[in-house]
């Protein structure tokens, strides 16, 4: 689709599988990516988004709802999942804006997705936003594990289930601390979802380690108008 953000750009909605340890399809991340601007070409979508105004991010976080929303059958029947990533001005919007609030209210399976750089998320005192946001919508946080984390960010916020930072796996996977670390993150979440899995031997590493779901290069993102390429075998993988 293109979005007229004081110039073209056309953004494409992608998803990622989040698999269930035991090998079942349990969510996607919606991924936007961008081209076009003044410079032409792909961009970096984290810096793009950053730079975009308020009505300009209202305008691509409706575009974004709107998406899902257009799969929302195929959510409710698979009983999937939909994680999205928002900032803090986004999260503004959702607890302000009643056309943004009326798209996630009735998609049930829509989860907010929050980074750990999060302003304040990782202070003893928190983020009076975010708290807001969590008395009325279920969160995940993303990157667990960045130079950004510590415990606090998990003592401060309900957040539904933790998404560990795909380089903190790689460098703790196999360390002898690893196991008690994701016995810390279990005690303040339902769920834990490891990033960054690419390889088999990954996979079977975190088989039995408490784990529940998976997410990485080695499940290849489709794009959200064919998310059903992901359903063979009624969702399962073969772990």
């Amino acid at each position: 689709m293109m979005l007229r953000l004081n110039f073209q750009v056309s953004c494409k909605f992608r998803c990622e599988p989040i698999y269930s340890i035991g090998g079942s399809l349990h969510a996607v991340e919606v991924l936007t990516s961008f081209e076009g601007g003044y410079a032409g070409g792909k961009m970096e979508p984290q810096k793009f988004i950053s730079s975009l105004d308020t009505k300009s991010k209202r305008e691509l976080l409706l575009a974004q709802l709107t998406e899902i929303n257009a799969q929302s059958l195929f959510f409710k029947n698979n009983k999937l999942l939909c994680s999205l990533n928002i900032d803090q001005s986004m999260a503004i919007m959702i607890l302000e804006d009643h056309d943004v609030q009326e798209i996630i209210e009735k998609n049930d399976f829509i989860r907010l997705e929050i980074s750990e750089r999060f302003p304040k998320i990782d202070k003893t005192e928190g983020n009076i936003i975010l708290d807001a946001l969590a008395e009325k919508y279920e969160l995940w946080l993303d990157d667990y594990g960045t130079d950004f984390s510590n415990i606090n960010t998990l003592k401060n916020t309900k957040f539904e289930s933790v998404k560990i930072d795909k380089k903190f796996f790689w460098e703790n996977g196999n360390s002898v601390m690893w196991a008690s670390i994701l016995d810390n993150i279990s005690q303040h979440c339902a769920s834990i979802i490891v990033e960054g899995v690419e390889t088999g031997t990954q996979l079977r590493s975190l088989k039995y380690s408490g784990v529940s779901c998976v997410q990485g290069f080695l499940f290849p993102s489709v794009p959200l108008d064919d998310i059903e390429i992901l359903m063979p075998k009624k969702g399962y993988y073969n772990l």
